[in-house]
């Protein structure tokens, strides 16, 4: 395969990045693709995608109950369901690597006796085929030492292969936020 990052080319791949859409729960899909880290989190519901579909956090489900660290559980099940998006449930063809999550916002927001946290995020990565290429041109060159190698060329092309795109994620933290 030929080098392409046109901007026709990375707006194809960035369309092909779509949320998951499936009926198994993200709890039991958590459990068996990280099974290190994954398999009893303290939660239930949806995706998250949608405030209607919330990842719900249940209190009595968390390590130490009475004091429930969900912020931290946030990033991490946020990071899961990314990895989920860009590599897991894709083609292998199709994968992206060098993954990178920023957080761009967080509001808390109450919806009648319910509380939410809602983030937004920054997701930055590249399709497998331009992280090789440009890891194998990275390497082949002493990591950037070589003479002659064209740094500023380099760093061009990987500006030009990166894929960012928003995704946001709602949790309903009803059950563990400020409550004694």
């Amino acid at each position: 395969m030929e080098w392409d990052a046109s901007p026709e080319r990375m707006a194809d791949l960035r369309r092909s990045i779509d949320p998951i859409l499936t009926d198994i729960p993200l709890r039991e899909v958590l459990a068996q693709d990280f099974p290190r880290d994954c398999t009893s989190l303290p939660i239930s519901g949806g995706w998250g995608y949608t405030q209607r579909e919330a990842i719900i956090f249940l209190r009595n489900h968390f390590p130490t109950p009475l004091a429930p660290d969900f912020v931290r559980l946030e990033y991490h099940i946020v990071q899961k369901i990314i990895y989920e998006e860009l590599i897991i449930y894709r083609a292998k063809d199709s994968r992206f690597s060098g993954t990178g999550l920023k957080l761009k916002s967080q509001q808390l927001v109450t919806d009648g006796d319910k509380k939410y946290d809602c983030l937004n995020f920054t997701v930055s990565c590249w399709s497998d085929f331009h992280w090789d290429s440009l890891k194998k041109e990275w390497e082949d060159n002493d990591c950037g030492q070589r003479h002659g190698f064209d740094l500023i060329g380099h760093m061009a092309k990987r500006q030009a292969a990166q894929i960012d795109y928003e995704r946001q994620f709602w949790f309903d933290i009803t059950d563990v936020f400020d409550r004694p």
